[in-house]
């Protein structure tokens, strides 16, 4: 008697694509801690938040757009981060709104930045959160 290898996964299938997704979000999760943990390395400059906006999805996401200048041209990003309450998001929009951060660029690639939230710690604007 031969039994195929997918019958076994039967009692599971409901959970499969639970189980799918769920891996996909830890692999994700894990790449991105490491490039941030490349990027404490680079070099840093001197940015200013210009926008500040407060986004209801999934509770709520403040949205940083910044500029920052590096290697003789000014340059823009993005940061992101997520709150469950509006309070706390419109706490922490407000503490960065016009506000001088950190921004650490990748040295061939200045145009390629990021905003580490140890950073952020640094300038008191993650004790709202």
């Amino acid at each position: 008697m031969h039994i195929h290898w997918w019958r076994l996964l039967a009692p599971f299938s409901h959970n499969l694509a639970y189980i799918i997704a769920a891996a996909t979000a830890a692999g994700a999760r894990l790449l991105q801690k490491i490039r941030l943990r490349r990027a404490a390395a680079w070099p840093s400059a001197d940015g200013e938040v210009q926008h500040a906006d407060v986004k209801k999805k999934n509770g709520y996401t403040v949205i940083i757009e910044y500029r920052y200048y590096a290697r003789s041209e000014y340059h823009y990003g993005k940061y992101s981060r997520h709150f469950r309450s509006k309070t706390h998001a419109d706490q922490f929009a407000d503490a960065l709104q016009g506000r001088h951060i950190q921004v650490r660029y990748q040295e061939d690639k200045p145009a390629f930045s990021v905003v580490l939230e140890d950073d952020l710690r640094m300038t008191g604007a993650l004790q709202t959160s």
